[in-house]
């Protein structure tokens, strides 16, 4: 039996639930409020990023790229 070895995964995608290994590309969104307390939102994509704007009612936001690490 062949066992395929997968990485572990640092973070959950917060819109889609994807995992995302260590070493990956990660997506935070602009606004502190995404990024600070317990609830620290990332994303596995521009397009999960974006589906989150609706309901967090942004008046100013983007997104920055980084590389997933653990915390």
């Amino acid at each position: 039996m062949v066992w395929l070895m997968t990485p572990t995964p640092v973070f959950v995608c917060s819109m889609c639930r994807k995992p995302i290994a260590a070493g990956a590309k990660v997506i935070r969104c602009s606004v502190s409020t995404c990024n600070s307390g317990k609830i620290k939102l990332v994303f596995c994509s521009p397009g999960c990023w974006d589906s989150h704007l609706p309901n967090a009612r942004h008046r100013n936001a983007y997104f920055v790229e980084e590389i997933a690490r653990p915390e």
